[in-house]
């Protein structure tokens, strides 16, 4: 008689199972139930629809079988899903685990069954199975008392330490984030530790140091205090705002450029050297460009004024000449310009 008592493990948690909605076009934003990746991982019941997805030569095609299958939430037991929530109104509890995906995609040559031997060495891994279409997906052990910051730390750590050591590119978006979905799949012969070690890893980038942009290579010191304002008016911006603040500082350097205060070259210069902090470099450089030219039909004279250039210059009035005192007294700021023979007269 077998004396030897179950133990749960972290393969027994419960996690959130969720059903595809097909009105919706995604998954549902409440899990059905709870199951455990023990379960999913044992199930034979998905594995002829698996199998098909699998024998599917168009990703179009494999993409529309999979909506049949259900997902999970391996890290994680959620109240919900739904966009525009906290993480601490989404989560009920996080596990001390992180999921990996290795797709076939990303990896071109690489042989998954081989990689599947290598990856159950990790001592750190407590799962490693075939995903859905054939790459590889795996559960590592993290320290207790996890967070969706610490988990991105681990996840950070454990991309860098794959790429860098391993030569193989993980899946870059799902991992990182404790609501991360995932397939459920089929391995006839998975590869299960249930006393693996704690990955203690992480990974946080340093901030970026400010750049300070030099102007004292300009010999023009009112070209030097020029670049300041425009650069301070593209650095008076937060996420969110950058791409508005760039455009308004860009149509600023346009006005002074046009007015002849400004090199178009130092101001562009200057620009991109604060927007190389930011995202999306093409597009910053593109609203700088779109920013200057709709300043230049703005030129902003020394008065700081804006003076439109499809709009005549302004003529001032030519006063009116008259020739006698009764013509002057009748008009008055005109000019009483009389006829010489008429002086003697006056």
């Amino acid at each position: 008689m077998d004396n030897q008592q179950f133990r749960p493990t972290l393969l027994d948690v419960p996690v959130s199972f969720f059903e595809y909605d097909n009105q919706r076009n995604s998954f549902a934003n409440v899990p059905s139930q709870q199951t455990t990746l023990r379960r999913m991982n044992s199930t034979g019941y998905y594995r002829p629809l698996i199998e098909q997805i699998r024998a599917e030569a168009d990703p179009n095609k494999q993409g529309e079988l999979k909506k049949q299958l259900p997902a999970i939430t391996p890290v994680s037991l959620l109240y919900h899903r739904r966009a525009k929530t906290t993480f601490s109104e989404k989560i009920k509890q996080q596990w001390p685990l992180l999921t990996g995906d290795i797709d076939q995609k990303d990896n071109p040559g690489i042989n998954m069954a081989e990689l599947k031997t290598h990856l159950a060495r990790l001592p750190y891994v407590v799962l490693c199975a075939y995903s859905v279409r054939g790459g590889l997906w795996f559960v590592v052990r993290l320290p207790d008392h996890q967070t969706p910051e610490t988990l991105a730390a681990h996840f950070r750590y454990l991309k860098r330490l794959f790429n860098e050591r391993f030569g193989i590119a993980l899946d870059t978006s799902k991992g990182g984030n404790p609501t991360d979905l995932r397939f459920v799949s089929h391995d006839a012969a998975p590869f299960v530790n249930e006393a693996a070690t704690v990955m203690n890893g992480a990974y946080t980038p340093q901030p970026p140091t400010p750049r300070t942009v030099s102007y004292s290579r300009f010999s023009d010191q009112s070209k030097g205090q020029l670049l300041t304002k425009i650069v301070r008016c593209a650095e008076n911006s937060g996420p969110g705002t950058h791409h508005q603040a760039l455009l308004k500082a860009a149509t600023l350097a346009g006005g002074y450029i046009a007015a002849g205060r400004l090199d178009e070259q130092t101001a562009v210069l200057a620009l991109e050297t604060v927007a190389s902090e930011w995202r999306d470099l093409s597009q910053n450089q593109r609203a700088i460009k779109d920013g200057i030219i709709h300043g230049q039909t703005m030129p902003l004279y020394a008065d700081e004024g804006y003076q439109r250039t499809d709009q005549p210059p302004a003529v001032k009035p030519t006063p009116l000449i008259v020739r006698t005192l009764a013509e002057w007294a009748a008009n008055p700021g005109s000019i009483l310009r009389p006829y010489e023979d008429q002086i003697e007269r006056l």
